[in-house]
């Protein structure tokens, strides 16, 4: 087990690394392209079919070839999305090819962290140990940030290349000479079947949380980091200065929260990270820079602590309902429902504001839509945790 924790935060630093240089800017390097808010659908899109033919891969070659080279495979598909940056260049059918090789990359990065990860919590810790998890990233994702923040500003994508290459090739040396142990459970069971997928169900909600998630990962990830190098006045080295800024932030609630909300009473705080999460929707679709510095900084400091409560109150329902139900499982049909879902949405999305000239002003609508939408996330596992809180009631008054 130790190995295995070893060389889980061996691969998540540095991905996470990786992922700063350049996957977290690809929304405004697109956007810098000139790409709107309709072809950067269409990459999400395609990102979200070669998410799930990743996904199906992944499933059947951790039973053929070691942990090691799982993960060895993994920082190449990271290389071989930027060479396609490089050497295809820019255009619309490109976009849709790169938009596949993030999402075969994505795929094989998180479906192996997630796999790492449930190894080694329970229900009793998974809130603190999810929270440790975001600490560690949140740490190499900003040093990533800052270096391709400049990078992508002074020097141009061929360093960002030469950059991620190095990093890279140091990754697959670590694990040549450390080679990961025993993956623990992740090679034992069976692939996931299309028949599974399809005749999925259970009484938490969780197909309907799996489908809507996928949509609210990607309006974080690409459309909110579009609308904050919007405020940074389209600058690469502001916008990873700003994120720095929020993510020390960030750090300092993930540190006092993480410990505290496996011990606090999980219906409760889980309903108010939900209605957090709507209230900084709701102030994404206010915040412009028109208002002032104080008003745009507090606003976004707000977000930040609504977002990342609820994105420990919400990874920690989901891995607890992973370790009570299908284990390993309900991760592999989590991907496939979401990215099935993002693949479908974000496809339609992107033909349907062909015709929309100002792509801006569709980020606005998106986001009440959104705030509204987060409800929804008050149904996962509602009917399980209300149970269990009226049975401890009923077992507080009879003792």
């Amino acid at each position: 087990m130790q190995q295995v924790r070893r060389t889980f935060y061996q691969y998540l630093g540095i991905h996470s690394l990786l992922i700063g240089i350049f996957p977290f800017f690809i929304p405004v390097f697109l956007w810098k392209q000139n790409f709107g808010i309709d072809a950067i659908s269409l990459f999400i899109g395609a990102a979200g079919i070669g998410f799930c033919a990743g996904l199906w891969t992944w499933d059947r070659l951790r039973h053929a070839i070691s942990l090691a080279k799982l993960i060895a495979l993994s920082l190449l598909l990271e290389l071989l999305l930027l060479l396609n940056v490089q050497v295809l260049g820019m255009s619309l059918p490109v976009l849709l090819v790169l938009g596949i090789s993030y999402g075969v990359y994505n795929s094989f990065f998180w479906t192996t962290q997630r796999a790492l990860f449930f190894e080694g919590v329970n229900t009793s810790n998974s809130g603190r140990k999810y929270g440790n998890l975001q600490i560690f990233v949140g740490l190499l994702l900003q040093v990533g940030i800052l270096i391709g923040g400049y990078l992508l500003e002074k020097n141009g994508f061929t360093y960002i290349l030469i950059g991620s290459a190095a990093v890279c090739v140091i990754g697959l040396l670590i694990f040549l000479f450390d080679a990961p142990g025993s993956p623990g459970t992740v090679a034992e069971f069976k692939p996931v079947s299309l028949r599974e997928i399809i005749r999925f169900k259970d009484d938490d909600s969780s197909k309907l949380i799996f489908i809507v998630d996928g949509i609210y990962l990607f309006l974080e990830s690409f459309f909110w980091v579009i609308s904050l190098f919007l405020l940074a006045h389209e600058s690469f080295t502001t916008l990873g200065v700003m994120v720095l800024s929020l993510a020390v932030i960030f750090g300092l609630l993930f540190y006092l929260l993480k410990n505290t909300i496996d011990r606090l009473a999980t219906r409760s705080v889980y309903r108010l990270a939900v209605i957090l999460y709507g209230i900084s929707w709701v102030l994404r679709a206010l915040v412009n820079d028109k208002s002032s510095l104080v008003v745009i900084f507090t606003s976004l400091v707000v977000i930040t602590f609504c977002t990342s409560f609820f994105r420990l109150a919400m990874n920690k329902r989901f891995y607890d309902l992973a370790r009570e139900t299908l284990s390993h499982r309900y991760l592999i049909l989590k991907s496939y429902y979401s990215q099935i879902t993002i693949a479908v949405v974000f496809l339609g999305l992107g033909l349907a504001t062909q015709r929309v000239d100002d792509s801006q002003q569709l980020l606005v609508p998106i986001y009440w839509l959104a705030a509204a939408g987060a409800l929804c996330f008050l149904l996962y596992g509602a009917r399980r945790y209300d149970q269990a809180e009226a049975s401890r009631g009923t077992e507080s008054q009879i003792s």
